[in-house]
């Protein structure tokens, strides 16, 4: 019989958090609008220049003279670009995180006891519509390509807590397969999910008509199916 892919709810969309204090203004405007307006311009600016160049080709100066504003602007809000990857990495990945703790939340307070496909369709959930950062999943995939000492912090600190608390919801749902097991498919199923948001096709593929939400649909019915599945040899 075949299965129709669990539909994904639509989010809202998110902006990045804006500082308070002035360090630039433009004719016109209110030192708080103004410095909030500055700290958007770097922090776009350096999510761009992260996702072209990397963290180690990209400086300060460059991401300053890409947003029109002055280093010291740079300097004053971040302190220093690892600073500021920190706060472009936290001002995307935060509201998905947000998001995705408060789905669960819902899901576990309604289902104690959520089946796989359940955990993961609120995992995705926050990617599935138009509103989802476009250029998070490239900006991701450049910090896995990044020195270690840059990267495992950051991606620990803003990633970790969510995983572990899915991770767990999925260990609950699987009772017979070894949580080293879990882990390792809950792992396959990011990578595979942070792949088909970067690339929209493969190589020599065309694209077929589905939408990003129809394809996220695909992955979690997908996932699910892997991570429901027999262990080789058992729970152990």
């Amino acid at each position: 019989m075949t299965r129709t892919p669990r539909s994904i709810p639509s989010a809202s969309a998110r902006s990045a958090r804006a500082g308070s204090d002035p360090v630039e203004k433009r004719p016109g405007e209110s030192g708080r609008a103004g410095s909030a307006e500055t700290r958007a311009a770097i922090l776009d600016a350096a999510e761009s220049l992260f996702i072209e160049m990397g963290y180690v080709g990209s400086s300060l100066r460059a991401i300053a003279s890409r947003a029109g504003v002055n280093l010291a602007s740079a300097h004053y809000h971040f302190g220093s670009k690892a600073g500021l990857l920190g706060a472009v990495v936290h001002a995307r990945v935060g509201p998905i995180n947000d998001e995705r703790a408060r789905g669960l939340a819902r899901l576990l307070r309604e289902n104690p006891n959520p089946d796989v496909e359940s955990i993961l369709a609120v995992f995705v959930a926050p990617l599935a519509n138009d509103g989802a950062p476009e250029k998070l999943p490239r900006l991701i995939a450049r910090l896995y390509g990044e020195p270690e000492a840059v990267a495992r912090p950051l991606l620990e600190r803003e990633f970790g807590p969510t995983a572990r608390r899915f991770l767990a919801a999925l260990e609950s749902a699987l009772p017979a397969v070894a949580p080293a097991v879990v882990a390792a498919r809950f792992h396959f199923v990011v990578g595979a999910m942070v792949h088909m948001l970067s690339f929209e096709h493969l190589p020599g593929v065309e694209r077929r008509g589905l939408s990003n939400a129809d394809r996220l649909a695909e992955l979690v019915a997908f996932s699910a199916s892997g991570m429901t599945r027999a262990t080789r040899g058992g729970r152990g």
